[in-house]
C-alpha cells in the first residue's frame, strides 16, 4: 500500500496541485518557499503521524492572492497497491476500479467569518470514492498514520528520557511492546525486580539512614495525625509506558564512546523513527516516511548513504519515502526517475513518463550529472554552456550589463558540447507544461567565416608553412561554401534540437564565442587576454606589470600592422583568434585573464548591450533572468 497521489487546491501557496509519487524513493527538490514543505504538511493532516502530534488546519493554510483569502481547501490522497489484507482493513471506504483496490481519503477545511477578522475553521476527513463511506474509523485511521521527521530537528533531545518522549512513542508502537492480557512484560518483571531491590536497600542496609530520617524525623512531625505520611524509594512506576519513558538511546563511534555530534545523534534518531516501519508480517497499513530537509546536521557523504540505505531496502521492507531537500549532492546521486521539481507552488516530476528525455537519455544523467551540474534544479534560470571559455565569461559579463547572476537566482552549467541536448531535455515536459525555470542553452555556430579561408591561404604565402593553419580549415566549411538557404536551415536545425518548453536557443553570429569576442566593442581585452595566456601558458608562470605593458604596446603594433595591410575588421578578428585555433594559448586560461580584465574594463552597458557580436549573449542572459 502506498500513495499514489496527492491532490491540493487552495492550500498555503498551492492553488492547485496534483503529483504523483512511487512507491519508493521520492525527492522533492527546489528552492526556497517553492512548495515542498506544504506537500508534506498536506499529507501529515489527511493521515495524521505516529508520534500524534497536534497539527490541524488554520487559518493562514488557505490560500491567497495577495488580496482575497479563500474560504475553502481540500487535500486528496489517494492510496493504490492494496493486498487483499489491507484492502480488507479498509473495506467500508475502498474503492475498485477496473485493475485494483484503491483507498480515496479526502480533506476538505473551510473558514467561517464570525465578525471582526475572526474565522472558525472546521475541517472533516472522509473516505471513499464520493466521500459517501463518511469518517474514518479510529482503527483504520492509525493504519494511516505516517512517519515524519521535522527540519532542523533537535535529536538529542527527541531521543532522551523523559515524560512522553519520541523515543517511548516508537518504541510502544512496536509489537514486541505490546501489553498481552495476563502476561507480564519481561522489562516489568525486570523493574519489579530491581524496585524490591532498591526497597531493601532503604530498609535493610545503609540507605535505611535516608530513609528513617525523612519518615521518622521529619514527615512524622511535619504530617497530620489524621493523615501521617510515610515514603520509600523506587525507580519508576511499574508500567510499560512508564518504563519506556526512563529510557534514552546514546550511541557511539569508533571515536567516541559517548556525546556524538549532531549529525551522529540526526542518523540514530532516523534508525529509531525506521522502527515504526519494519512492522511485522500480519500488519495491514500505510508505511510511509516523510522526512523534511534530509540533510539538516547529516553531511553529504552520510546524505548519500542514507539515500543510497532507502533505495535498496524500500522494495525489501515495503515502505515508501518522500522527502524534501535543497542538497545538490542528492539531487545529483538519486535516479532521475524518483525526482520532482517544486517550483511556485506547483511539483514536476521528472519519471520517465513526463519527459522528453530517452531512455539512453537517463542512463548518460546517472553518470553524468555531477554535484555542480544539478544546481540546475534549484535555480530560477539556467546558462547551459558548451565549455569552459562560457562558463568563466558570462558571470562577469552579466554583472556589467546590470544583472548579476546571483541576484537573479540563475546558475551556469557546464555540460560539455556533446550533451547540451541532453541536459536542456531535463526541463521539457511531455504535456507541454513550462516549470517557470527558464534555461538558456548558449551554443556556437561553428561555421569559420570566409576570412579563415583567405586567412589559411596567407600565412602559408607568408610563411611558406604549409601546416601552419591547418586547423583553421581542417576539412570545415567556410561561410562562403554554404548558400543563404543551407546556412539558414543548420541554424534553425541546431535550434529545434534543443528548444522546447522553458528552453530557448541562442546561437553565435559566426564561428566560436572567442571570434565573436574578437570582432566586438571588447576585441581589445580578448586580443590581450590570448597575448597573457600565450604568456602565462597552463602551469601558471609569473606574469608582472611591466610583463602586461609589454602585452598592450605589442597588440597596440599588431592591430597598426594590420591595419597598413589593409585587412578588413573580421580578417583583424581571424589574426586575434588564431593563436586559440592553433592551440597556443589555453581557452580556460584566456577567459579566466578575459574575465579579470572585463571587469576593470569602463566600456558602458548600453554599448555592450547593443553590440551585434553580444546580442546572443546578452538575450540569454535576459531570457535566464526572466527580464
Amino acid at each position: 500500500m502506498y500513495l499514489n497521489t496527492l491532490t491540493i487546491s487552495n492550500f498555503r501557496k498551492i492553488q492547485h496541485l496534483e503529483i504523483c509519487f512511487n512507491k519508493g524513493v521520492n525527492l522533492l527538490i527546489g528552492e526556497n518557499d517553492a512548495g515542498k514543505s506544504s506537500i508534506l504538511d498536506a499529507i501529515r493532516l489527511v493521515t495524521g503521524v505516529h508520534s500524534n502530534d497536534y497539527f490541524r488546519v488554520s487559518d493562514d493554510d488557505f490560500f491567497t492572492d495577495g488580496k482575497i483569502r479563500s474560504n475553502d481547501l481540500e487535500i486528496i490522497c489517494e492510496f493504490r497497491g492494496l493486498s487483499n489484507t489491507e484492502a480488507a482493513a479498509f473495506l467500508e471506504w475502498i474503492s475498485i476500479d477496473e485493475t485494483e483496490y484503491y483507498l480515496k481519503v479526502t480533506l476538505r477545511a473551510k473558514r467561517r467569518d464570525k465578525g471582526n477578522s475572526i474565522y472558525d475553521i472546521y475541517s472533516d476527513v472522509r473516505a471513499g470514492e464520493n466521500e459517501e463511506s463518511g469518517s474514518l474509523g479510529w482503527e483504520a485511521k492509525n493504519k494511516l498514520r505516517v512517519t515524519y521527521l521535522k527540519p532542523l530537528r533537535d535529536a538529542s533531545y527527541e531521543l532522551a528520557a523523559r515524560r512522553g518522549s519520541r523515543l517511548s512513542q516508537i518504541l510502544g508502537a512496536h509489537e514486541i511492546f505490546q501489553q498481552k492480557p495476563n502476561v507480564v512484560h519481561a522489562l516489568v518483571d525486570s523493574m519489579n525486580k530491581a524496585n524490591s531491590e532498591i526497597t531493601d536497600y532503604f530498609k535493610n542496609q545503609e540507605g535505611r539512614i535516608v530513609s528513617d530520617t525523612i519518615n521518622k524525623t521529619y514527615l512524622k512531625e511535619i504530617s497530620l495525625e489524621n493523615n501521617p505520611l510515610s515514603a520509600k524509594f523506587k525507580i519508576t512506576d511499574s508500567e510499560l509506558g512508564r518504563i519506556l519513558e526512563k529510557l534514552e538511546l546514546i550511541g557511539s563511534s569508533i571515536s567516541e564512546e559517548s556525546n556524538i555530534g549532531l549529525g551522529s545523534s540526526n542518523l540514530l534518531f532516523i534508525a529509531a523513527e525506521m522502527l515504526l516501519l519494519k512492522k511485522d508480517s500480519s500488519y495491514n497499513g500505510l508505511k510511509l516516511l516523510l522526512i523534511e530537509e534530509i540533510e539538516a546536521h547529516i553531511h553529504p557523504q552520510s546524505q548519500i548513504n542514507l539515500i543510497d540505505f532507502l533505495n535498496r531496502h524500500c522494495d525489501e521492507l515495503k515502505f515508501q519515502n518522500i522527502i524534501t531537500s535543497h542538497s545538490n549532492s542528492l539531487a545529483s546521486k538519486i535516479d532521475l526517475n524518483d525526482l520532482i521539481i517544486c517550483k511556485n507552488g506547483k511539483a514536476y516530476s521528472l519519471h520517465n513518463s513526463n519527459t522528453k528525455l530517452e531512455k539512453g537519455d537517463y542512463a548518460f544523467l546517472s553518470r553524468f550529472l555531477d554535484d555542480t551540474k544539478a544546481n540546475l534544479f534549484f535555480a530560477n534560470g539556467v546558462l547551459m554552456v558548451e565549455g569552459d571559455a562560457e562558463n568563466l565569461i558570462l558571470p562577469t559579463l552579466a554583472e556589467k550589463i546590470g544583472l548579476p547572476l546571483h541576484k537573479y537566482g540563475i546558475s551556469i552549467v557546464n555540460v560539455g558540447s556533446t550533451a547540451l541536448f541532453r541536459y536542456s531535455k531535463i526541463f521539457q515536459r511531455k504535456d507541454g507544461e513550462q516549470i517557470g525555470i527558464r534555461v538558456s542553452c548558449i551554443t556556437d555556430r561553428d561555421i569559420p567565416p570566409k576570412a579563415a579561408g583567405r586567412y589559411t591561404y596567407e600565412v602559408q604565402r607568408r610563411t611558406g608553412d604549409l601546416e601552419v593553419m591547418n586547423l583553421l580549415r581542417d576539412g570545415r566549411r567556410t561561410e562562403e561554401d554554404y548558400s543563404p538557404v543551407e546556412l539558414e536551415k543548420k541554424i534553425d536545425a541546431k535550434k529545434n534540437k534543443y528548444r522546447g518548453g522553458d528552453v530557448d536557443v541562442f546561437i553565435g553570429n559566426t564561428w566560436t564565442l572567442e571570434y565573436e569576442l574578437a570582432n566586438s566593442v571588447l576585441s581589445s581585452l580578448i586580443h590581450k587576454s590570448i597575448k597573457i595566456a600565450i604568456k602565462i601558458g597552463d602551469g601558471g608562470k609569473p606574469f608582472s606589470h611591466i610583463d602586461y605593458l609589454n602585452v598592450c604596446r605589442l597588440c597596440k603594433t599588431e592591430i597598426e600592422e594590420w591595419r597598413r595591410n589593409d585587412l578588413s575588421d573580421e580578417e583583424i578578428a581571424v589574426e586575434i583568434y588564431a593563436p586559440l585555433e592553433r592551440k597556443l594559448a589555453s581557452k580556460a586560461v584566456t577567459a579566466q585573464v578575459f574575465a579579470f580584465l572585463l571587469r576593470r574594463d569602463k566600456t558602458d552597458k548600453a554599448v555592450i548591450c547593443a553590440d551585434p557580436y553580444l546580442q546572443y549573449l546578452v538575450n540569454a542572459i535576459k531570457y535566464a533572468a526572466h527580464v
